[in-house]
């Protein structure tokens, strides 16, 4: 135990409010930092080391942190916190874990099993594809023909890679090898794939015909897969189990497919909702009209009325694209777009100019918001 008697938590750097996991985090960073393994130059990092691990012993179990936070280090027996920590590995495993992952093992003094599991062989890689669909696909679903290049096992010789094969001597037929390495703790033993039988367990004697050896071939594999309705532009779908496959048997890796939903050409989407921009000239506005605008489920008609201002936009409610997190679907908004003459001959000037004799302020009351306060109101 390290002869220093400082507050635990000063040597973690947590506030005696912290929670455990903010215990847990910080010791972890600066075992990392202080571990003698990590320091071989500073004859102190193994007292800093033993330090932080007392502390994080007590600090770590609750009721031992109760009995410190009332007495300090001059901890009565018998009140649960006579002895730092309750959990004799517990700083140890979690140093482990920050060094070497969660796939070390340990032996020795910590025995066999400590650590947990081996690691099995390397499940199959992900796979991608890409498909493109148009807005209307989009908004009601589609299935779609998929190809994706996938990895597959050979199928004359089952991924071994020959028609004959021999136990591998180095790893004994388990497809690993481990290393034992001794430090202050004890030994310590990593896990990793056997170099010369690469994970198999069996050296190949005579290469498969089929495969060349290599155990796998590259083959285009065809799937149907039904797009969702609602789908939106960059999204990504997952099929389970249909990328590359594993090594030795473990499962395949999943395939993701790319979407793009392609523009539309008089339709732009706003998340749930549709915009269209409707020209109009400026007599149709003045004087009203019925047009019909696209949907995505055909024309649909819409009433321009008197007096129409640049930028007013009417709602088609329900004709926009389907929530895909709830029911019903998004609106068309049909924004007016006002066109106003650019060349116009002597009659209609001289028309022009009678009609602005003839009116007054009244003519052009009553538009009421501005245009650019309409056109902020249609995005969203």
């Amino acid at each position: 135990m390290a002869n220093s008697k400082r507050d635990y938590y000063e040597i973690l750097g947590v506030s005696r409010e912290a929670t455990a996991q903010e215990v847990k985090k910080s010791y972890r960073r600066l075992a990392r930092d202080h571990h003698p393994d990590a320091n071989p130059d500073d004859p102190s990092a193994e007292e800093r080391f033993k330090e932080l691990t007392e502390a994080y012993e007590v600090l770590s179990n609750a009721e031992a942190r109760r009995a410190y936070d009332t007495y300090g280090h001059q901890v009565p027996r018998g009140s649960g916190g006579g002895q730092p920590g309750g959990d004799p590995f517990g700083g140890v495993q979690d140093i482990f874990e920050a060094f070497f992952g969660d796939g070390f093992r340990g032996s020795s003094m910590f025995g066999e099993g400590f650590g947990g599991a081996s690691r099995g062989p390397a499940r199959g890689r992900n796979s991608e594809a890409d498909i493109e669909i148009d807005l209307a696909e989009a908004a009601f679903g589609v299935e779609r023909e998929v190809n994706s290049q996938t990895i597959k096992n050979c199928s004359v010789c089952e991924g071994s890679g020959g028609k004959e094969t021999h136990l591998c001597h180095t790893c004994g037929g388990a497809g690993a090898v481990r290393t034992v390495r001794d430090t202050m703790l004890g030994q310590m033993v990593s896990q990793s794939a056997c170099p010369d039988c690469r994970g198999a367990g069996r050296i190949v004697d005579v290469p498969c015909d089929e495969c060349r050896g290599s155990g796998k071939l590259s083959k285009i594999v065809s799937r149907r897969v039904a797009v969702p309705a609602g789908i939106e532009d960059g999204m990504r779908l997952r099929v389970s189990g249909a990328g590359h496959d594993g090594e030795s048997g473990s499962p395949p890796g999943d395939l993701y497919i790319n979407l793009k939903v392609k523009e539309h050409p008089e339709l732009m989407r706003d998340g749930e909702d549709l915009i269209h921009r409707m020209k109009v000239n400026f007599v149709q506005a003045t004087l009203g009209t019925e047009f019909r605008v696209p949907t995505l489920d055909g024309d649909s008609p819409v009433m321009v009325e008197p007096g129409t201002q640049p930028g007013a936009t009417v709602r088609l409610r329900g004709e926009g694209m389907p929530r895909i997190r709830g029911r019903g679907r998004g609106d068309i908004k049909v924004v007016v777009d006002v066109m106003m003459p650019t060349r116009i001959t002597a009659e209609q000037r001289e028309l022009l100019e009678k009609f602005e004799q003839i009116s007054g302020e009244e003519t052009y009351n009553g538009g009421g918001a501005s245009f650019f306060e309409r056109l902020r109101g249609v995005f969203r």
